[in-house]
């Protein structure tokens, strides 16, 4: 049996995330409500060719040319701290790849009083941004297998080009 290593898929999945936010395509419905999903606080690349890492910790991501200089320089994403901001919440998580998981969820502080329904409470948060997980992966399996992956890698290379 042959085996072939698709870990690639994982970092294209987080720089899937990042390009979606930077084209302004990073609304997603999760129950019946609208979120936006943006890269918050950090974000570590790791060079393929020499292994250089770099971390980029910034307020606003967007007007990082150091994060801009990575993608253009095709440096790999290894971790992405993520807000997922909706109506009444926000929650802040991270993923990571090797192996691509999510860990570190932030969520809002509880009001509940009793302790069974803290517990729900952070179950129904953790069950949110389990939900952007699967939905957003789905979707960039959906677009990596068609030929419009190589459209969207191509405006987005483009996009980058017209700022760094």
């Amino acid at each position: 049996m042959i085996k072939k290593d698709l870990s690639f898929l994982e970092n294209e999945y987080l720089h899937f995330l990042l390009m979606n936010y930077f084209i302004g395509e990073n609304d997603i419905e999760l129950n019946t409500e609208y979120y936006t999903y943006l890269p918050k606080g950090k974000v570590s690349f790791i060079s393929p060719e020499d292994g250089e890492k770099v971390d980029i910790e910034s307020t606003n991501i967007s007007d990082c040319a150091e994060m801009y200089t990575s993608l253009k320089d095709s440096k790999i994403i290894k971790q992405i701290t993520m807000t997922l901001n909706g109506k009444n919440i926000t929650i802040d998580f991270v993923l990571k790849t090797s192996p691509l998981r999510i860990t570190g969820i932030l969520a809002p502080k509880s009001l509940a009083e009793e302790f069974d329904d803290k517990v729900m409470e952070r179950l129904l948060y953790f069950d949110l941004v389990k939900q952007f997980y699967q939905k957003t992966l789905k979707s960039f399996l959906e677009l990596r297998i068609s030929d419009d992956w190589r459209h969207l890698l191509k405006n987005f290379e483009d996009y980058l080009s017209k700022i760094v």
